[in-house]
């Protein structure tokens, strides 16, 4: 069976696999929810102390390592256009598979790991067509969640990774 797929061209979700149950990580930036598929999260982490990298993007804050492996911390606020905040000790890190490598993402705070069926899932509305990363929206407890793709979090050219220096 194929994953439930959003048509470009009619703004619909066509539903594959209508039954089939999906599984996301809901956590909190801000007072935003977001959700990534749980089958891209390795594991959740305390926040710790943070490698500077020199020469880096900014949404590159630094690095950790977990595990004996070195990996890169995203600061998710920037890549979201939010307003910045520096990682603080009750800030949790997600480690992620993006682009089959692991990287962290500092969020405010993992709230739940969640079941939805594909009925419950609809593409963003139009306004929030700018949101690269953002690939459908759902309700939860009365809540506004964007469901993000780990695929699109980061900037794909890279022109899009730096900043311009006026």
């Amino acid at each position: 069976m194929h994953p439930a797929t959003f048509s470009m061209q009619r703004g619909t979700l066509q539903n594959q696999a209508k039954d089939k149950p999906y599984h996301y990580v809901l956590f909190r930036i801000d007072r935003q929810c977001y959700a990534l598929p749980l089958d891209h999260v390795v594991r959740a982490l305390r926040m710790v102390a943070l490698t500077p990298i020199p020469e880096m993007p900014a949404w590159v804050i630094g690095m950790i390592n977990m595990a004996g492996q070195t990996l890169p911390v995203i600061d998710l606020r920037h890549l979201l256009n939010q307003k910045n905040k520096e990682p603080e000790l009750q800030d949790r890190l997600l480690i992620l598979e993006i682009q089959e490598q692991a990287a962290a993402i500092v969020v405010d705070e993992v709230l739940n790991i969640f079941e939805c069926t594909s009925e419950q899932i609809t593409p963003p509305p139009p306004v929030l067509s700018h949101i690269r990363a953002l690939t459908a929206t759902l309700r939860y407890d009365n809540a506004l969640v964007m469901i993000l793709d780990v695929n699109r979090l980061l900037p794909q050219k890279p022109e899009d990774s730096t900043e311009e220096v006026t």
